[in-house]
């Protein structure tokens, strides 16, 4: 039968007379939870008419913008068919949701109110932030299962940690000593003084204790503006996969330079194979371990340096598809550079 679903919004914003003067007196916590807000759904199935099962979702978001745009985390809507905003002392307004990114999970709602409720909201500082150091203290701002707000501290663990979620390398995500329940998954970090630093991700269904992720906020903002333009996420496509590369790693393979991208395989037809870059011609096996040997080995891309298989990503997601960019590349101990166009998916 027909699920129907509801899905409510509920911003906690301060009432405050003058907001210079809040940011002045006020705590880093209080400062950041008027950015913060919380997302509730709950799911009607019908099964019978006197015995309805109900299902009901927590979690926390995050206000990007004045014009209504809210991030969440996906895994807290489910099949919404109703969305609707419980502003604080604002009613009640509908909303809905743009779009997801399906490889980080981030959606984003837009709330339909008047422009007076929505110069209400209290977006987070989207300014250029420093990325935190290890031993930095941070808390995250989530949810309890009763629903009221849960202040989580912690400490940076790994400022700079690359992990594979969903088939795509994430770039440098921050590793934190803060466990990600799901009361947490989605929600904003910040710094002690209430900085914005990212999104908490829950990686996997039964993540590691002590062990949490947080998306950079310049990761954030990108998704988020993607998703506001398109519906979705576009990401760049060159049709390489490649390995990121090190000092011992080079040395192993008698690389001509100490970091960069190794190109593992080459895609057929992909925008890569119509440059005309390699991949792997043969292997090393040493021990239990197999190295790729032969493959062109990408140092820059439009001048921009390489050093790993994440900025690679990173770099060409900044530039996007359609753009023709210039790849610096390593054969056979010659540095080498071709253009391409990239494609998008």
């Amino acid at each position: 039968m027909k699920r129907v679903c509801f899905l409510a919004v509920i911003v906690a914003i301060c009432s405050l007379a003058s907001a210079q003067m809040a940011l002045g007196k006020a705590t880093g916590p209080d400062v950041a939870k008027r950015s913060v807000v919380f997302v509730s759904s709950t799911t009607i199935e019908p099964e019978d008419l006197l015995h309805p099962v109900v299902h009901k979702g927590l979690g926390p978001g995050l206000v990007f913008d004045r014009k209504g745009h809210v991030l969440v985390q996906m895994s807290t809507i489910s099949d919404p068919h109703s969305i609707e905003c419980s502003i604080q002392s604002k009613g009640y307004w509908p909303a809905m949701l743009i779009g997801s990114d399906p490889v980080t999970g981030i959606g984003v709602l837009q709330i339909k109110a008047p422009e007076k409720v929505l110069a209400s909201l209290s977006p987070v500082p989207q300014g250029v932030n420093k990325r935190p150091g290890f031993g930095d203290h941070i808390y995250i701002i989530g949810v309890n299962p009763d629903g009221s707000p849960s202040i989580v501290p912690g400490t940076v663990s790994a400022p700079v940690c690359p992990v594979g979620l969903r088939g795509r390398n994430i770039e440098k995500l921050i590793q934190t000593d803060i466990f990600v329940h799901r009361g947490l998954d989605g929600a904003p970090a910040f710094y002690k003084s209430g900085r914005f630093i990212g999104m908490a991700m829950r990686i996997g269904e039964e993540p590691p204790p002590n062990v949490g992720y947080v998306l950079p906020a310049s990761m954030v903002k990108w998704i988020a503006q993607s998703i506001i333009e398109n519906g979705t996420v576009v990401r760049a496509y060159l049709g390489a996969k490649v390995v990121g590369v090190d000092k011992v790693l080079a040395r192993l393979l008698d690389l001509p330079a100490d970091k960069g991208a190794l190109v593992v395989e080459v895609e057929p037809g992909s925008p890569a194979s119509r440059a005309g870059l390699r991949g792997c011609s043969r292997h090393l096996r040493l021990g239990n371990r197999v190295y790729p040997m032969g493959g062109d080995l990408i140092v820059a891309v439009d001048r921009i340096p390489i050093d790993s298989d994440q900025t690679l990503d990173a770099v060409l997601n900044q530039k996007g598809p359609g753009a023709q960019i210039l790849i610096s590349f390593y054969r056979d101990g010659r540095l080498k550079r071709v253009k391409a166009v990239l494609g998008k998916r």
